[in-house]
Parts: C-alpha cells; structure tokens; sequence
C-alpha cells in the first residue's frame, strides 16, 4: 500500500509540473499577443497620422499589418488550445490528488489495523484476560 501511495505521489508532482509549464507557456503566448496587438495599434496610428511622406510606405505598411493580423491568429488559436489543455490538466490533477489522498485514508487505515493486531496479539501472548 505504501508503494501504491509514492507511486501515485510521484505521479500528482509530475502533473502538477505538466500544468504548471503549460500556464507559463500560455502566459507567454499571450504576453506575445499583447505585443502583436500593441504593433497593431502603432502601425495603424502611424498611418493615421496623416504625414506626407507616409504616402510611400503606405505598400509596405499595410503589408506589415496584414502579417500582425495573421500573426495575430495564430497565436490566439494556440491560446486557445493551449487553455483547453491547462483546463484538462487541472482536472486531471484533481482527480489524480483525490486518489492520492483516498489511498493515503486506506493506508493509514491499514496500518491503524497491523497495530491493533499487534497489541491483540500482545496481549493474548501476556495471558492476561482484561485490557486494563
């Protein structure tokens, strides 16, 4: 009982590890969505901006903001997906820490019953008749 127990211990850390590395990739991606909006915004404030010389790069310009948006995409669809696996992980590990915690019950419950025995039997061997 008491291997069962490390096994699924070890078995919850992994887990937990699992979540936390794809909460800090979903932080990342959405620290990269922030940027990729944020470059969005200059470059259409840019545009807007209604300089003279800003008539030549206008190609290009729009270019850059056509990549942003698709970039954009991109990455919210990986968000996306990715907050699904850190939702289907968590509950994952929720499940894998009540197992955890119902075999840590049964093993406890195991052990409290060896000693019980144990001092039955002590006692039986003593010969005395009465508990006291």
């Amino acid at each position: 009982m008491k291997d069962r127990l490390r096994k699924i211990e070890r078995v919850v850390e992994v887990q937990r590890q699992l979540k936390r590395l794809s909460e800090w990739k979903l932080a990342l991606l959405r620290r990269d969505e922030i940027g990729l909006r944020k470059a969005q915004e200059d470059l259409i404030g840019r545009l807007n901006d209604g300089a003279v010389h800003h008539g030549l790069f206008v190609g290009s310009m729009a270019r850059r903001l056509t990549r942003l948006a698709q970039e954009s995409e991109e990455v919210r669809a990986k968000s996306e997906a990715l907050q699904e696996r850190v939702r289907d992980e968590a509950l994952r590990l929720k499940r894998t820490e009540r197992l955890a915690r119902d075999v840590a019950r049964e093993s406890e419950a195991d052990d409290e019953k060896v000693g019980l025995e144990r001092i039955l039997e002590a006692r039986k061997a003593g010969g005395g008749d009465s508990l006291a």
